[in-house]
């Protein structure tokens, strides 16, 4: 898909993903472009914190960001 997007002249590659679960490490094949070419990866790939074990697994991981789920669900439940 990456390169696919890239030939259509895609400056940067992005994803969001509110439950990520990479069974079998499957979150290795997302990688990062390292500032150069979306042929070669993802800027950013952002998750929630819903699923602690892929969060322990891809933290301080590029292109991997863990947004946290706290503030939202607490504003939601006025908490």
């Amino acid at each position: 898909m990456q390169k696919v997007l890239a030939k259509h002249g895609a400056q940067k590659i992005s994803a969001y993903v509110t439950h990520g679960i990479f069974p079998n490490r499957s979150w290795q094949r997302f990688s990062h472009d390292k500032g150069g070419s979306p042929e070669n990866g993802m800027t950013y790939f952002w998750i929630t914190d819903s699923c602690p074990q892929t969060v322990k697994e891809v933290k301080d991981k590029k292109p991997f960001e863990v947004l946290s789920l706290a503030a939202p669900i607490a504003a939601a439940l006025q908490i």
